[in-house]
């Protein structure tokens, strides 16, 4: 139901097998207040499926974001020159181990992300859907108010 983005010192407190998600991570202001810090930033689906996240540099045309379903902004803090995408879930039953396919390399600093989407062709949220996902570098984090759940619906 939702992906999350983070570096390593991010989530560097959370235990081995922690369910930090129903502790720390479950209500619309613990998860406002990570993605407003940009540390663990977590982004809704609103359905389950299967999600292609489809990594960018820079800034998306204007018409494609004008044209799209679902578009979001975001804010993370780079540390460790690393950032890992991990299912939401992943909260429940944490681990540290994180497989090489689900990370990227960006200079350490503050990036605003933005985030698009539109429905599969199918119809159905979750069949295969692409989200283009820019990271964009800053001089100082841009603070993005959430007051709940960023989400693609």
């Amino acid at each position: 139901m939702g992906i999350i983005m983070f570096s390593p010192h991010a989530v560097s407190f959370i235990q081995e097998n922690e369910n930090y998600l129903t502790t720390k991570y479950l209500t619309a202001k613990q998860v406002s207040e990570h993605v407003n810090s940009g540390t663990i930033v977590g982004l809704g689906t609103g359905s389950p499926g299967t999600y292609i996240l489809k990594i960018r540099s820079g800034y998306p045309n204007e018409a494609m974001l004008d044209s799209s379903d679902y578009v979001l902004r975001l804010g993370i803090y780079v540390d460790g020159e690393e950032v890992y995408f991990r299912d939401l879930y992943d909260l429940m039953d944490w681990t540290n181990k994180c497989p090489n396919d689900q990370s990227i390399q960006l200079e350490n600093g503050n990036y605003r992300i933005t985030v698009y989407s539109d429905l599969p062709y199918s119809g159905i949220r979750g069949d295969g859907q692409e989200i283009y996902l820019y990271f964009e570098k800053l001089d100082v984090f841009t603070a993005i108010k959430y007051n709940g759940v960023p989400t693609l619906e």
